[in-house]
């Protein structure tokens, strides 16, 4: 972020992308890296942030060993955005979570636990870091999760980061604390204290260790007492948040602007400049999708999250002539990649149609129709107890015998028709 360091320091030889500046060694001077700013902006844009045109870097005062400076350089009074939205899919509707700010700082070092030694790795040591920070708006692990990963899939939708976190290129930390339950009408009073899970490499164990503090801070309130504020980790293995350290709040890191970086400022033509770079963001595809084909919600954030099976239905939609063909062919290229993976579009949409035309229907269909139902008798029973999911399953051995080449909809109707009338 400061330097002229190589960023690529994943599988790299320990120590091996250093210079004086990201070692903090005296005399270096930090100089900031002009795309890194310009990627956060994008970022603060596509949430519609508000832009500080006038931004300046500050030392975050704390001792650790993977601070070699004793400081980092981060971000407080001025980030470069400050507030914004994210909008995530959340049971079928959009819901905007609520940012407080994006800020620019340089990733510290890693460490790394051999036995009772601590090694030191500093490559990592200075890589420009984005940190987006939520309001506490989110209150459960599966809209923190459903989050996360609308930010991961956003910062590559613009070509940030990988945010591989196998490469430790994206991470996350959880701020959990339990408020009181409002009356209706009364707003949440936010607790005095925060418990932050730090260091979290998946999304799965961000999802269990929210909800295992959950229980962990539940169990001492019924106690009578209030859980401390502090950082915890997480052991995946046993599932379990640990205690590292009591936590800091913002006045104990000293913040204070750090005296070898002048302010810096974003001019109404750069920001411009990078306002035009931003493409069609993934909410805003999901919704035409959509309204224009009537996809429905999962189906056409599963097909925008995928950026192969994206591509390739871009591909095929000046074909598409109406709703029921793309709901077709969206569902196939989600549900079956093997269908198309390794395909020409135009050689794939000669295919389907060609087996569209193949559909079995009428006679033949309804003869199916009667042997499926001769031979499930389990299904069919099922079926006229009320378990309406064994229509799936009977629908599934119309297709088996079919080749695949059933109408769906029509093998459906005539079952439905069979079991009523011979019911």
């Amino acid at each position: 972020m400061f330097c002229g360091c190589s960023a690529q320091h994943f599988r790299q030889p320990a120590n091996t992308h250093l210079c004086p500046t990201c070692l903090g060694l005296p005399g270096s001077l930090p100089v900031p890296n002009q795309r890194a700013i310009e990627m956060t902006v994008l970022m603060a844009l596509a949430v519609k942030a508000k832009i500080n045109r006038r931004f300046f870097f500050e030392r975050k005062n704390y001792f650790y060993p993977d601070l070699p400076k004793g400081y980092q350089i981060s971000q407080h009074i001025s980030p470069i955005g400050e507030g914004g939205t994210v909008p995530v899919l959340l049971g079928g509707k959009y819901v905007a979570v609520a940012l407080h700010d994006i800020h620019l700082e340089e990733d510290t070092a890693k460490l790394e636990h051999h036995g009772d030694e601590v090694w030191i790795d500093f490559n990592r040591s200075g890589v420009p870091l984005v940190e987006v920070v939520t309001q506490p708006v989110l209150h459960s692990a599966a809209a923190a999760k459903a989050y996360v990963k609308r930010i991961q899939q956003l910062v590559r939708w613009l070509r940030i980061s990988d945010a591989d976190m196998e490469k430790g290129s994206m991470r996350l930390e959880a701020n959990i604390s339990l408020a009181t339950r409002p009356s209706d009408g009364e707003e949440i009073e936010l607790p005095s204290y925060r418990v932050e899970v730090k260091n979290l490499n998946s999304f799965r164990f961000l999802e269990k260790a929210i909800n295992y503090e959950i229980e962990r801070q539940k169990k001492i309130w019924q106690n009578g007492k209030q859980p401390v504020q502090e950082t915890r980790g997480f052991d995946a293995q046993q599932g379990v948040t640990f205690g590292q350290r009591r936590k800091e709040v913002a006045k104990d890191y000293r913040y204070f602007p750090d005296p070898d970086i002048p302010p810096l400022e974003l001019t109404s033509s750069a920001i411009a400049r990078l306002r035009k770079q931003l493409p069609r963001l993934p909410w805003e595809e999901e919704k035409m999708w959509q309204e224009r084909y009537g996809l429905d919600w999962q189906l056409s954030q599963t097909l925008v999250a995928n950026d192969k099976a994206r591509e390739f239905w871009q591909m095929l939609v000046p074909w598409i002539k109406n709703r029921d063909q793309a709901q077709k062919i969206a569902k196939l290229i989600v549900n079956k990649p093997d269908r198309w993976q390794g395909k020409k579009p135009a050689k794939f949409w000669q295919e389907w149609q060609k087996g569209q035309n193949e559909r079995l229907g009428g006679a033949k269909l309804a003869e199916i129709v009667s042997q499926v139902i001769v031979e499930e008798t389990k299904a069919v029973a099922d079926y006229r107890r009320g378990k309406i999911s064994a229509l799936g399953y009977l629908v599934g051995q119309v297709q088996r015998l079919a080749r695949g080449k059933a109408d769906p909809r029509e093998a459906q109707q005539l079952l439905q028709q069979e079991l009523t009338n011979n019911g």
